[in-house]
């Protein structure tokens, strides 16, 4: 060995554990299920002709939606079903779990001569 020369010690990193994340529940599956615990909470408490609605404030202007269903997209999206109260066409709605506001409110159920309609859980 010449006077430049030297020995590296040995190293070995630490082994990490592995984690099992088939039973972990992720951000938007979380806040997908308090949103439909909420929704049908404040469903409970509407008159027999009245359903669950959500009302968004976005791109200029305020919209209204009956809510049918409630869930996910992956880890950071919840996703809305349901139909635009103005015309009746079906909707989908995505929001980021960051993005996530909007306000419950009570509507006229959209045919009178059928039974209010339950909010479902949406799972993908």
């Amino acid at each position: 060995m010449d006077k430049f020369s030297f020995n590296l010690p040995s190293f070995e990193p630490p082994r990490l554990p592995t984690v099992d994340l088939s039973n972990m529940k992720f951000e938007a599956e979380t806040i997908s299920e308090q949103l439909f615990q909420s929704a049908q909470d404040y469903q409970r408490g509407l008159d027999p002709d009245q359903e669950v609605g959500v009302m968004l404030a976005s791109f200029g202007q305020t919209m209204t939606i009956n809510i049918t269903g409630i869930g996910h997209k992956g880890a950071k999206l919840v996703k809305f079903t349901g139909f635009l109260m103005d015309n009746g066409s079906p909707v989908e709605l995505y929001q980021h779990v960051n993005q996530i506001s909007f306000l419950l409110v009570a509507i006229p159920k959209a045919n009178p001569e059928e039974p209010k309609k339950r909010i479902g859980f949406i799972q993908e």
